[in-house]
């Protein structure tokens, strides 16, 4: 058999000791690995699904209030990290021809660090009010069998997700382990991750929702974890 089909492999000389330090305590270190770049992959597969639900969902309800151009209303309240994302995004968007690009191409090119920091007590009277009404409630079975209640998730309720869901997003996208010694502590957190971004995408869109956890490879690539 020709070597080419069967690399040696040098993790640690290729991605640093300190990187595979991490995995060092499994039998097969490799593979646990390949399974943490994988996962994390797969979770980044969902959670883009996520982010552009959410980004659009915030466009569709503020704008009608504010302007299509709504990111650039002096009556919403930007803080200085939101308007050096915007102004990043405006130039990331613009081009030689178009200098003042079309909002569309402006909100596809707002960072989720920007659409994760709308959901804050800064913006709790002007963009939460608006996004809250376009939310799905989420149904309460009643106990004595009567028309369940429906739950609209607060400020608090919302961000919460969304934190979970912007903190995975951030460890994935820079390539960080998402692998604990402890099982138990891994599956808790994982789980955690999973069930924030389906409780997000059930809010923003319930079919949607469903199909993000139709076309999702996180069930068997958990089940396959070495």
């Amino acid at each position: 058999m020709d070597s080419n089909d069967n690399p040696t492999s040098d993790l640690d000389k290729w991605f640093s000791p300190a990187r595979m330090s991490t995995y060092a305590h499994h039998p097969d270190p490799e593979a646990l690995y390949l399974w943490n770049t994988h996962v994390t992959k797969s979770f980044l597969e969902d959670i883009q699904h996520v982010e552009v639900l959410l980004r659009n969902c915030v466009d569709a309800a503020v704008a009608p209030s504010y302007g299509a151009r709504w990111y650039t209303s002096p009556a919403i309240p930007f803080d200085q990290p939101a308007r050096k994302s915007i102004q990043k995004a405006e130039r990331r968007a613009g081009t030689s021809r178009e200098p003042t690009p079309p909002p569309g191409r402006i909100i596809a090119e707002l960072s989720f660090d920007f659409w994760s920091y709308l959901f804050t007590k800064t913006y709790a009277s002007t963009l939460w009010p608006l996004v809250r009404k376009a939310l799905i409630g989420t149904p309460i079975p009643a106990a004595d069998g009567s028309k369940p209640d429906v739950f609209v998730p607060t400020l608090r309720d919302f961000k919460r997700e969304v934190d979970v869901v912007y903190k995975l997003r951030n460890r994935c996208a820079h390539h960080e382990p998402i692998i604990k010694q402890d099982r138990q502590v891994e599956n808790a957190r994982l789980d955690r991750a999973q069930q924030a971004i389906e409780q997000l995408a059930t809010w923003l869109d319930p079919s949607a929702a469903q199909w993000i956890a139709a076309n999702s490879r996180l069930p068997e690539l958990r089940t396959s974890r070495p």
